[in-house]
């Protein structure tokens, strides 16, 4: 079965973790706070409360995004307060990051028990084996498998991936299998996908 680590497509016909703010019956859903949508202060009042974490299989899309949101501090400080939350609620995390790797990795410092998955991932190869030296999930779009330096390192992977359809409405997770197995000759990429799906929510 394909898994789509990541997406906003409440009716997906494959096995996928849904980036929602409503648990959604008998899917994988994640609790979306995501760093576009943070007020320009910080304010406890506004988190998720821990109550409603049991519903979801995953907190996230949470992060920092150096592009776009409110101020890097105030993006830090809103991802530590979610990354405790996760760790107390011994929930894994969905990572947006955009030009803010230094600031992710010293935050995580502080929550080793965390299982950790970076969406979208679209940088470089030594950026990739940075986060798999880190146990980071790593899920990629469709973007990220027209980089040949990238695919080409998912035949000896040294940590986990899988791929995502993200936002994208024309994105069939299917047929970056497809085409991953056909342009780079990894064979087993959906049932390797599929293990590292079900570690990542322990499914």
């Amino acid at each position: 079965m394909a898994s789509d680590f990541h997406t906003h497509n409440p009716d997906t016909e494959v096995r996928a973790l849904i980036s929602s703010s409503i648990p959604l019956p008998g899917r994988f859903t994640s609790l979306e706070f995501h760093p576009w949508q943070l007020p320009e202060i910080f304010d406890s009042q506004i988190l998720p409360s821990p109550d409603l974490l049991p519903d979801f299989a995953a907190l996230g899309e949470i992060g920092i995004d150096k592009l776009r949101g409110p101020g890097n501090d105030i993006q830090q400080h809103y991802l530590h307060a979610l990354l405790s939350l996760a760790a107390d609620c011994q929930k894994p995390v969905v990572i947006h990051c955009v030009h803010a790797f230094q600031e992710l990795f010293a935050a995580l410092k502080h929550f080793s028990g965390i299982k950790v998955m970076l969406h979208g991932f679209n940088s470089s190869p030594e950026m990739l084996d940075e986060l798999w030296k880190r146990n980071i999930t790593v899920s990629f779009s469709r973007k990220a498998t027209d980089k040949i330096s990238l695919m080409n390192k998912l035949g000896n992977a040294g940590g986990a991936y899988g791929f995502e359809s993200d936002d994208d409405p024309e994105c069939n997770v299917m047929q970056l299998l497809d085409k991953v197995k056909t342009l780079f000759n990894i064979r087993d990429v959906e049932k390797f996908t599929d293990r590292c799906f079900a570690d990542f929510l322990e499914i």
